[in-house]
């Protein structure tokens, strides 16, 4: 795992970040954006993500409230 913008443990794949997402259940829209983003990545679950967490976290959080 790589470090967020305060020294913290956080996700470094999209595998990862699903996993998490994944918490909430299955059936949230941040599950599926993650689904779609591994379905086009040449790595798959293993890509590295390059935005930092707090921006992933902006993206994320809204999506798990939401059922797809």
């Amino acid at each position: 795992m790589r470090t967020d913008e305060q020294g913290n443990p956080c996700p470094e794949t999209l595998g990862e970040y699903r996993l998490l997402c994944r918490l909430m259940g299955d059936d949230n829209k941040a599950v599926q954006f993650l689904n779609e983003k591994i379905a086009e990545s040449p790595d798959g679950e293993n890509e590295v993500v390059v935005a930092p967490d707090s921006q992933m976290r902006m993206l994320l959080m809204p999506l798990m409230l939401e059922a797809v």
